[in-house]
């Protein structure tokens, strides 16, 4: 059996917008006596957008009707109904995530976006998908090292590290071409806040330009190479150089990040290292900032690598590298055992609680009850506090850990304790329950869930719930869950971070 399914990918970044088409090709991958299970095993890019420059207002907010009438243009484009997209991702990213409008332009793109299961921004996210889209996490698949990308924008870099195919680490920084704004005759109309910290905390002695200043093609051209080798030798792991970068840390700072083998970069300042070096300020703020000399200092880097050190080059399609991520790649299936209530999906941004149920079960009658139900109830009291309780929405999504095989007797007391925790903790009966296995038990679960979740109508209504398996997002993950493709196929997309509240 196989299928092809339509998926979109929106990325809404600081200095541009980029939007594709892709077609995945989901197959049976499981034999035919066993449960079905299903893999993607082709994904095909049909149409890429061109660049545009993300529209934004005179109070530098995003422009929500202009981006709109962007994407509903693209849509016709690619000749291709909103309505008919069933799954892939609409993200904003770099410095336009913390735009003040940026939640509500992310939820309008989400209705406008038919099927699609992701809404979401967040700097581990973005480095994961510009890694699956610039052909890194593929290029660590074919060799015995780490792998990292660095995607670089407008506003951050983003980077991620790949063993063996799995995300080992990720670190993100404030460097991006936008992060000094410059008119051609080299006047800076804006230096970012992160610069100038960076700038006093290491000593530079002024190397970072102030807002009105002018600023010589020399000047730019030195803090440009200091930004890139910080950078680089930040993603390979120098303990001084990471001390320094403290400032330019997106969030607290990395305290050790593994020696790659290789290094790749994506983003518009990847996409700039092929050009001509600029020669002069002019040719330097072509764009209106300093992503050509930072894209020349790092094709420097790249060039004086290849007689020793680290490799660094430009990745595949360096420009669309997260978009081609998002649209093709964050999608995974859930397994074949699922249950969920009708009317119920899809869900958006649901945080994970990871409830890991111990080894061991005990013979006796009662058995283990009092351990399981003890693990159960600190899990979901953990979900209440960091969640709370989301009223008729969804609080949280319960990610339950089995070691091995799971017996009836096992499984009885599990739902018999999520029931119990639930009950207490979440008494609302019109918040659903979500509950996500390692392992293919999710719709045995389910039916043993529904016989003690009540019934009938007012208080005693069923609460709603949704199992699925074969799907293990970590603790303060958040997952989409799509409408269903078939009856035992679900979208899902799990995300490291997206918008909180």
């Amino acid at each position: 059996m196989e299928r092809w399914i339509a998926s979109v990918g929106i990325d809404v970044g600081t200095s541009t917008t980029k939007w594709i088409r892709s077609r995945l090709k989901l197959v049976r991958s499981s034999g035919a006596s066993a449960l079905p299970r299903y893999e993607i095993a082709e994904r095909r890019i049909e149409y890429e957008s061109p660049l545009y420059a993300t529209p934004l207002t005179e109070e530098d907010a995003i422009d929500p009707a202009a981006l709109t009438a962007l994407l509903e243009r693209e849509y016709a484009n690619a000749g291709l109904l909103p309505e008919a997209v069933e799954t892939g991702a609409v993200i904003i990213t770099g410095e336009t995530a913390a735009r003040r409008n940026a939640r509500e332009v992310l939820h309008r793109l989400a209705r406008l976006s038919g099927q699609l299961v992701a809404a979401a921004a967040g700097a581990e996210l973005e480095a994961l998908l510009a890694g699956f889209g610039s052909g890194a996490r593929r290029r660590s698949l074919e060799t015995e090292g780490i792998i990292a990308n660095v995607d670089i924008g407008g506003g951050t870099a983003n980077a991620v590290y790949f063993l063996r195919g799995e995300r080992i680490a990720t670190a993100t920084f404030h460097i991006g071409g936008r992060l000094v704004r410059l008119d051609a005759q080299g006047r800076v109309l804006y230096a970012a806040d992160a610069l100038r910290r960076w700038d006093a905390a290491a000593g530079l002695g002024g190397a970072v330009p102030a807002a009105g200043d002018a600023v010589s093609f020399t000047q730019l051209r030195a803090l440009c190479e200091r930004l890139a080798g910080t950078l680089i030798a930040c993603v390979c792991g120098d303990s001084a150089a990471m001390a320094e970068a403290a400032e330019l840390s997106v969030g607290p700072p990395a305290v050790s990040l593994p020696l790659p083998q290789e290094i790749l970069i994506s983003g518009g300042v990847g996409a700039l290292m092929g050009e001509p070096a600029p020669a002069a300020i002019a040719e330097t703020a072509r764009y209106g900032d300093m992503g050509p000399l930072l894209a020349a200092a790092l094709a420097g880097l790249a060039a004086s690598s290849a007689d020793g050190g680290v490799p660094v080059r430009a990745a595949d399609h360096p420009a669309r590298a997260t978009v081609i991520g998002a649209g093709a790649y964050s999608l995974e299936v859930s397994g074949a055992t699922v249950y969920y209530s009708d009317g119920l999906l899809p869900l958006r941004n649901v945080p994970v609680v990871v409830c890991r149920i111990p080894a061991e079960e005990a013979d006796s009658v009662c058995g283990d009850q009092p351990q399981v139900e003890e693990v159960v109830g600190l899990a979901v009291n953990r979900g209440v506090q960091l969640y709370g309780e989301a009223g008729g929405g969804t609080p949280f999504a319960l990610a339950v850990r089995t070691a091995g095989y799971c017996s009836y007797r096992r499984l009885q007391r599990l739902a018999a304790a999520i029931a119990a925790g639930y009950a207490a903790a979440v008494p609302d009966a019109a918040a659903p329950l979500v509950i996500i296995c390692e392992s293919d038990l999710a719709k045995a679960l389910a039916y043993s869930l529904l016989g003690r979740l009540g019934g009938g109508e007012g208080p005693q209504q069923r609460r709603k719930l949704v199992c699925l398996d074969q799907l293990a997002p970590c603790e303060g993950e958040y997952i989409d869950i799509g409408v269903p493709m078939k009856e035992d196929m679900v979208p899902v997309v799990i995300k490291s971070l997206v918008f909180g509240g």
